[in-house]
């Protein structure tokens, strides 16, 4: 599960780096199309993480059995987080010069494996009878820190000081949610045997 969760941010963030280095900055067209391309990327991101809630419910519901209030607390926060900076970005996307998130192509092979890993993930959020907690926790100790630092990134190359504030907020809430997840997940040292 992790594993998938691990996968899929590495997909798009490899597609990522492929329209974001220096190099074509130099040109204007090619900066604000790679620049595109990494908001479409954050969006995507953000979208899935809006839905944390729905799915610690979903799993309530079909299973009798919820997490601990700490993790789901902190599932909540980062999904209200999340649907927050979609309405934020809506309001900063016409700022000058506008945005247009790119529409990955439902024929591009990336995209077609980033919306397969997406439905496994979310089959075995809900049908996965154990482990449930420690497999959600896992996934977003991954993606949050993803989301961070693509943030942190576009607010690099963009021009907007709106949207610049903007990344920087969604850089700072994320990594600190990403510090919150690692301090969360708990792993017992074995013991040492004399």
């Amino acid at each position: 599960m992790p594993l998938v969760r691990y996968i899929n941010a590495f997909l798009l963030s490899a597609l990522l780096a492929t329209t974001m280095n220096h190099d074509s900055y130099a040109d204007h067209a090619a900066s604000a199309d790679a620049l595109n391309t990494g908001y479409s990327v954050l969006i995507l991101f953000l979208e899935d993480e809006q839905y944390l809630t729905v799915i610690r419910r979903a799993k309530l519901i079909l299973t009798f059995s919820g997490i601990s209030d700490a993790s789901e607390q902190l599932v909540d926060d980062i999904a209200d987080t999340s649907e927050d900076a979609l309405e934020q970005f809506d309001e900063l996307a016409d700022e000058r010069p506008p945005l247009e998130l790119k529409a990955f192509s439902d024929n591009m092979i990336g995209k077609i494996t980033f919306d397969s890993l997406r439905s496994q993930t979310a089959r075995e959020f809900i049908f996965d009878s154990d482990g449930f907690e420690k497999n959600l926790l896992l996934s977003q100790h991954k993606i949050l820190r993803v989301i961070s630092q693509l943030a942190s990134q576009l607010s690099t190359f963009e021009t907007s000081q709106k949207r610049i504030i903007w990344l920087q907020m969604i850089s700072e809430r994320y990594e600190n949610f990403y510090q919150q997840v690692h301090k969360h997940i708990h792993i017992d040292e074995p013991e040492e045997t004399t």
